[in-house]
């Protein structure tokens, strides 16, 4: 198929991820596997088999934040025994935040707890000494502070899923071993990423669709996650039946590097939350809306309003 061929992302699509990401997927996997924007420089693949086969593919250009030469220096902070110290470093500092929300009464939980613990992170890495001080205070350090913010900009999902569902507060205050199970769900219902971007460098064949090269492709782990394939993979939160496979911390040579320190501060981040905050609930009235697209693909949560509750 010619990439002019190729249908159209639909607008009830693109219109729907922002308040509902099942209904905004589904209706793109209907049109798809592969769709295109109407200039027809970006496409957008949504199919399963089309996804997974080009996650890692080697044909395909990567953005990358830093080269691999910058990288390397990173590989301390990467190490899962750093991961550990942060989040070892992180404990009180996450439980001390949450405490002074709860005494608040409440707020607004990315205004007051998840948009400051990126700088919190940040000085925890600084003052552990993971990355080397030229690195810290250059572009690897920039780098690294926008990676934390990313980070703690999808933690508000974690806390919006808390608050939506009372009685699981109270199951993972129980059953605290299934928060790595609940972190993985989360994860997988609203990945960090829900597109993992790509290029075309060379005439490219992707889900039977001819691609020229300088062309943007979105490979939509969004759109997988939810497809329905298997019994995890719904619009449904599933916790306690082992943790379904997902990618959103990437594949292969293009995962996300610093998924231990993802892990593990999130699982800090729930743990201090269901002990102290469990009681809180979603403000009347609220509805989250994501607000997609914008120029980052991301689907975040610009406010989580919450109250005691009744």
């Amino acid at each position: 198929m010619k990439l002019a061929d190729c249908p159209v992302v639909p607008a009830e699509a693109v219109a729907a991820l922002s308040t509902d990401r099942g209904l905004g997927w589904r209706l793109a996997r209907q049109a798809g596997p592969v769709l295109r924007n109407p200039e027809g420089n970006w496409v957008f693949v949504v199919g399963r088999d089309e996804v997974l086969a080009h996650l890692d593919d080697a044909t395909l250009d990567a953005t990358r934040a830093l080269p691999e030469s910058d990288l390397d220096a990173h590989q301390v902070l990467f190490a899962p025994k750093s991961a550990h110290e942060i989040a070892a470093a992180f404990r009180p500092e996450a439980a001390a935040l949450i405490d002074r929300f709860v005494a608040a009464g409440g707020g607004d939980a990315v205004a007051q707890v998840t948009t400051p613990m990126a700088s919190i992170v940040f000085d925890i890495v600084s003052r552990l000494q993971l990355l080397p001080v030229e690195q810290l205070n250059g572009p690897s350090g920039r780098v690294f502070y926008e990676a934390c913010r990313n980070l703690f900009k999808h933690a508000s999902w974690h806390l919006f899923a808390l608050a939506s569902h009372p009685e699981l507060c109270d199951v993972l205050r129980r059953q605290p071993e299934l928060i790595r199970g609940f972190v993985e769900e989360v994860l997988r219902l609203e990945p960090m990423v829900p597109g993992c971007q790509r290029f075309t460098t060379q005439p490219t064949i992707v889900g039977g669709v001819e691609l020229p090269p300088g062309v943007v492709v979105m490979l939509c782990i969004g759109a997988v996650h939810r497809d329905g394939s298997d019994a995890m993979s719904t619009d449904d939160l599933v916790i306690g039946a082992g943790a379904h496979r997902h990618w959103s911390l990437g594949a292969g040579s293009m995962r996300c590097r610093g998924g231990h320190i993802v892990r593990q501060v999130l699982r800090v981040l729930v743990t201090e939350w269901v002990d102290r905050a469990g009681h809180l609930g979603l403000a009347p009235g609220f509805r989250p809306v994501a607000g997609f697209p914008n120029t980052q693909n991301s689907l975040w949560l610009p406010e989580l309003p919450l109250v005691t509750r009744a």
